[in-house]
């Protein structure tokens, strides 16, 4: 029996036993995405679903579930980038990731004249941390699509934070909770983002704009560490622009006027939702 072709896929390759409908491990991809729902309390849906009189009686399967939505969502979205069935072509850095439609790309969305009154504009914020971060069996957790979509790839980013030393800088921010709360700052995390992003698909612009809520401490010694470290880049001809957003200006002095493919797939879904929302805006006007 042919299980792909049954709209199946199964959770072994060598000897499956266990086989996932496709319609299950699509309803637990977009629970996931819009209702922010564990992969515990999807599985408890479905024992409850399967019998709800007494659940503990269904067969075990959250470790296939764990693993299974995983290959699906690498499946499908190998498919959607035209990689699904060519073995032999990789799909590079960021091959995987949807632009956001309403983002500056020259040569798609920007006028002929774009560079007289055009740049790039970032956002940075440190402050978000990610729960569950720490595995207990880190070695176990292999990446389908390292470097794919939106995140680095591991391993240059691991031998960035090897080769770097941690910036310890007093602040003169006094009033900001954000720097004060340590009085350390740690932008080696934050310098190799920054490199990252000014550097992808950035050809042919000469100013950027970088809004960060310690933006005026950050940028005082970045240069410094883009040219001490081999793993930080820029183009050549970029001009950093460093902004502190409104809503954290009253912390500042008047001298002062950032899991890989759960993270991917929650920021490409993003971008699907703006490129759809955009072409109905677009529709409405032509209209």
């Amino acid at each position: 029996m042919n299980l792909e072709k049954d709209l199946h896929i199964t959770a072994s390759i060598s000897k499956p036993k266990t086989a996932f409908t496709f319609d299950v491990l699509n309803h637990f991809l977009v629970d996931a995405l819009e209702c922010k729902t564990s992969a515990m309390s999807f599985y408890q849906k479905l024992k409850q679903l399967t019998n709800n009189a007494f659940p503990d009686r269904v067969p075990d399967r959250y470790r296939e579930l764990m693993r299974v939505p995983r290959l699906w969502r690498d499946l499908k979205h190998r498919k959607w980038f035209g990689f699904g069935h060519d073995t032999e072509k990789d799909p590079g850095e960021g091959g995987l990731a949807l632009f956001c439609p309403a983002c500056p790309q020259p040569g798609l969305n920007l006028p002929k004249d774009w560079r007289d009154s055009n740049l790039l504009q970032y956002v940075i914020d440190g402050n978000f941390t990610a729960q569950h971060m720490k595995m207990n069996k880190p070695e176990l957790d292999v990446a389908l699509s390292d470097g794919k979509g939106y995140m680095v790839s591991e391993g240059p980013y691991q031998s960035h934070l090897q080769q770097s030393l941690d910036s310890k800088e007093r602040s003169t921010c006094s009033n900001h909770r954000a720097i004060n709360a340590a009085n350390i700052n740690k932008y080696m995390n934050t310098d190799y983002s920054i490199c990252n992003a000014l550097g992808y698909c950035s050809e042919g612009i000469t100013k950027s704009l970088v809004i960060y809520d310690v933006g005026c401490q950050w940028s005082v010694n970045f240069h410094q560490w883009v040219k001490s470290s081999p793993s930080l880049l820029l183009p050549p001809v970029l001009e950093i622009i460093p902004a502190v957003g409104k809503f954290h200006l009253a912390a500042h002095k008047l001298s002062c006027f950032p899991r890989q493919e759960v993270y991917d797939d929650h920021m490409r879904d993003s971008n699907w939702k703006k490129l759809v929302g955009t072409g109905e805006v677009f529709f409405l006007e032509g209209e």
